[in-house]
């Protein structure tokens, strides 16, 4: 068996709208291995969450299409059944959402929305579930498991809910985990500690894990490679270190300036990316970046790049004028 446990290949996902088909991934294609962590970052809009919920197979099965492969873990996700998809569900491939109160049904017990899953995709009796739901909200660092099993979501902290989606995510052990802003509305000190559960429990479970964010700050030191998106395309793949220091698309660039610094004096104003993201209902000519590009030439405006391989191995951009291939740390 490969050591692939997520191919995707030419992925793309397009809304039927009263405004027109609206293709929100548009030909994505890449791997992910055994135990490897990967962040896909980029604006809001550019496709991310798209993305994660199509390799899931959560997309609705009306007016909207999708096309090209995603064999995960050697079972097709592309045209699968919802009964197939269901069978994948939690063993295979779990999801943490962006906001946990949409996740959590405010008026059940958190012990019983993990322990729903335990029983029906595991068959544990309710004494094995009640048990293994403790111990999983103990692993996440909940404190007084055994007594806040009985708890509502509405009595939890923003960064407590988290945890909860968390264990109730790795109920059933998946290969797969798939994170989709999980620290979106938490202070840094919980978005640390989110992301410091993550990766202790990805060791721990040996798991791969999908890390969604706009942010490339956070995914700086968690995941070993990085694809960048724009307009439902990746613009931009490589290792961490190649993406971050040795980067070649301009929107990379702008991503990177548009993170705040800590060493930047108070009150500075924050670096943004000109412009807004293009419209996916119209017809793309070009470049999508190039009306925001201050490196975009006429051929930017008119043809459509593709990736192509950068110096290291494993780094390809999509780019007319790339950047020129020079070090340049992350200050």
């Amino acid at each position: 068996m490969s050591d692939r446990l997520l191919e995707v290949r030419d992925l793309r996902t397009t809304f039927r709208t009263v405004a027109g088909a609206v293709q929100a991934v548009g030909g994505v294609s890449f791997d992910l291995g055994a135990n490897e962590t990967l962040g896909i970052v980029g604006e809001s809009g550019s496709g991310k969450t798209v993305l994660a919920r199509t390799i899931m197979g959560l997309q609705p099965r009306t007016n909207v299409e999708v096309t090209g492969s995603v064999l995960l873990n050697g079972h097709e996700v592309v045209g699968a059944s919802e009964r197939a998809m269901r069978a994948l569900w939690a063993t295979e491939v779990a999801m943490v959402f962006q906001d946990p109160m949409t996740s959590l049904n405010p008026v059940m017990r958190i012990g019983k929305q993990i322990d729903e899953t335990l029983r029906v995709r595991l068959g544990m009796d309710r004494h094995a579930a009640r048990a293994r739901a403790i111990e999983l909200l103990t692993m996440v660092g909940i404190p007084s498991a055994e007594s806040r099993y009985r708890a509502y979501p509405t009595e939890f902290s923003g960064g407590m809910r988290q945890r909860v989606v968390i264990a109730a995510a790795l109920a059933c052990s998946p290969k797969l985990l798939i994170a989709d802003e999980p620290t979106t509305g938490l202070d840094v000190t919980i978005q640390a500690q989110i992301l410091n559960l993550l990766d202790s429990l990805k060791q721990q479970l040996a798991m791969s894990v999908i890390l969604i964010t706009h942010d490339l700050g956070v995914v700086a030191t968690r995941a070993s490679r990085i694809i960048v998106m724009y307009a439902g395309r990746i613009v931009e793949m490589g290792d961490t270190r190649d993406v971050f220091y040795h980067h070649r698309m301009p929107y990379t660039r702008a991503l990177l300036q548009s993170s705040p610094k800590v060493s930047n004096a108070p009150h500075t104003r924050l670096a943004v990316i000109p412009g807004r993201p293009p419209n996916l209902a119209t017809a793309q000519v070009g470049c999508a970046f190039a009306p925001r590009c201050a490196y975009a030439t006429e051929q930017c405006h008119t043809e459509r790049p593709v990736l192509v391989e950068a110096a290291a191995p494993g780094h390809r951009f999509a780019c007319w004028n790339p950047l020129p291939e020079v070090a340049e740390a992350l200050r």
